[in-house]
């Protein structure tokens, strides 16, 4: 495997322990009362399966796998874009990539591509304190992706 090839890779499982960590920072914020309702990843993949059709096929269990690997896996996968981000800027310090990562992802989703395919409201619509507490979630995502990136590679 080349070096884009590993780098990606690690972006990957970076990605993937990035999404434990925030899972339990959101599991944390719910308990607070941060989180009112449904924690997003439920909902929007609970939205994105109402859009396609396939959420009143689904058993309880098999919908909670469902919400749980989609989460997992968008969180994986924003891993190899932080990867790729890495390749395109250049080593910098995850100290300040990782937060702006993590914000970046949020802005772009939430207040971008989710708005506007009907998976999940602008956070204008959204009680303010459930927009800081997935803010903080994202934060904590993107920086722990870029330690564990950082921690992950080969050098």
């Amino acid at each position: 495997m080349g070096e884009n090839g590993k780098s990606m890779v690690r972006g990957v499982v970076a990605g993937f322990a990035g999404t434990i960590v925030m899972s339990v920072v959101m599991l944390v914020l719910k308990g607070a009362g941060m989180e009112p309702g449904k924690l997003e990843p439920r909902e929007v993949a609970e939205n994105v399966e109402e859009k396609i059709g396939m959420r009143s096929l689904l058993s309880r269990r098999a919908f909670e796998v469902s919400w749980i690997a989609l989460h997992f896996g968008y969180g994986s996968a924003s891993g190899a874009v932080y990867a790729l981000t890495r390749k395109v800027f250049g080593p910098v310090r995850p100290a300040s990539t990782g937060p702006l990562f993590g914000v970046l992802l949020w802005a772009l989703g939430y207040c971008g591509w989710l708005p506007l395919s009907g998976l999940y409201p602008p956070p204008t619509r959204v009680p303010k304190r459930k927009v800081a507490a997935n803010i903080i979630a994202h934060i904590t995502y993107g920086t722990t992706t870029a330690a564990a990136y950082r921690m992950l590679r080969d050098e």
